[in-house]
């Protein structure tokens, strides 16, 4: 039968099963030959076949082709990790303070989404704190660009009602930096959830992890996927020469630059994007996110080898409720610095 995962950890995933039944399910053959030299396997957002087994419990045979993947490079595996799949939508939730607002956290993600071919949404929360005139101008700045602006303040419960309409017949990532609210607007979007939420360090400007890998949550009429927080966010695997198609106001330039599509964008005569930056088309910092990106890109990267991972790894409770405990893979660690 057809499955979706919910959330998976070294060979072991909870599937949500088409027969309605939850199942923690095994790999058959113990590797998806398929995804190839990827830090994790299967992730949350996978359509898998899977045949129950015993009662809650079950074994995947086979995984359907992703129709697209949102993800990024894990430095320390020294793979490209798959954070969900199959997605129609990326939200980044911002805040004001507490932690910072960070555009070139933003612009990441919004490179990001734009790979996987997924709409992008800023979701800025906490607006009780107030939003400065900095703020407002590159949110101004990010809905010229076609990205959509949400505000609201879950601790108040205002502002949600239209994001909620958003989400419908949609399966959407929620990712940002740890402390932004996530877990608090996913109780505000969907009472009796109970998600644990905590407080984020004055000390460090920034919020403790609550959420521990990435999880679907299926409710009636969409679907979310809930990471957890971004520390810092590397990206490896973009051809360099492809960077600025995944900046929606460079990629009409790119055809009337003197290279065309290799051009680099950084000091070439008759560049349209630089024509463009000087008079002010494209925000300054949009730019210089851009090139920190594309200075990242043009570093070697390194791939993690084939082979099985250290057995010393620690264990971690995924599902308390069942009580069940699953090797720590790694897919949960998707602790990243911004980089302002």
């Amino acid at each position: 039968m057809k499955a979706r995962v919910l959330f998976s950890s070294n060979n072991l995933a909870m599937t949500l099963c088409e027969d309605g039944e939850e199942r923690l399910c095994s790999l058959k053959g113990k590797r998806i030959k398929s995804l190839g030299e990827t830090y994790n396997g299967l992730t949350a957002g996978d359509e898998v076949e899977a045949e129950a087994l015993s009662e809650g419990r079950g074994l995947i045979t086979a995984l359907y082709p992703r129709r697209n993947s949102f993800g990024r490079y894990n430095e320390k595996g020294r793979a490209q990790q798959a954070i969900a799949a199959n997605i129609d939508l990326v939200v980044c939730v911002s805040s004001p303070e507490l932690p910072p607002f960070r555009p070139r956290f933003i612009d990441r993600l919004a490179v990001l989404a734009e790979r996987a071919g997924s709409p992008f949404v800023i979701l800025m929360n906490k607006t009780d704190l107030g939003l400065d005139v900095r703020i407002e101008e590159r949110l101004g700045n990010y809905e010229k660009l076609g990205y959509g602006i949400f505000r609201c303040s879950a601790a108040r419960g205002e502002g949600l009602d239209a994001f909620k309409s958003l989400l419908d017949g949609k399966t959407t990532v929620l990712a940002g930096q740890s402390g932004v609210g996530k877990s608090s607007i996913l109780n505000a979007l969907l009472p009796g959830l109970g998600r644990k939420t905590g407080e984020v360090s004055e000390k460090y400007n920034r919020g403790k992890h609550t959420t521990t890998m990435a999880t679907m949550i299926v409710s009636p009429g969409f679907s979310i996927i809930d990471t957890p927080g971004i520390r810092r966010l590397a990206l490896r695997s973009i051809p360099p020469d492809e960077l600025a198609f995944c900046f929606p106001e460079m990629a009409p330039l790119v055809s009337f630059c003197p290279l065309g599509s290799r051009c680099s964008h950084l000091d070439e005569e008759d560049c349209a994007v630089l024509d463009a930056l000087r008079r002010s088309i494209i925000h300054q910092d949009r730019y210089e996110s851009y090139l920190r990106i594309r200075e990242e890109l043009s570093l070697p990267a390194e791939w993690k080898k084939d082979g099985p991972r250290n057995p010393s790894r620690r264990i971690r409770s995924i599902d308390k409720v069942r009580g069940r405990k699953l090797k720590h893979s790694g897919s949960t660690e998707v602790e990243e610095e911004d980089f302002l």
